[in-house]
């Protein structure tokens, strides 16, 4: 049997640059969402969907909320979904 690689459900801001630095691009717009289950974070913070595609491939990043993260939508002007 092979070997399955387990990912995080949740990934850094860090992880996201990385993603773009290696040619990913966002699809617009980015989903905020309050977040869906926390035992250690309060649940009013949000957290941000990424959906990069590179090519034909597309992948789904989530971000909790961060000064970081805040401040690249704004550099970015990228389109919100707050729905």
């Amino acid at each position: 049997m092979g070997q399955q690689k387990l990912t995080r459900a949740y990934s850094s801001y860090t992880y996201l640059t990385t993603m773009l630095g290696r040619g990913w691009q966002i699809e617009s717009p980015v989903y905020v969402r309050p977040r869906w289950r926390s035992r250690t974070r309060p649940k009013q913070e949000d957290t941000y969907h990424f959906v990069l595609r590179q090519g034909e491939r597309f992948s789904l990043i989530s971000v909790f909320d961060c000064p970081e993260v805040r401040q690249f939508l704004e550099d970015e002007a990228l389109d919100v979904d707050r729905r």
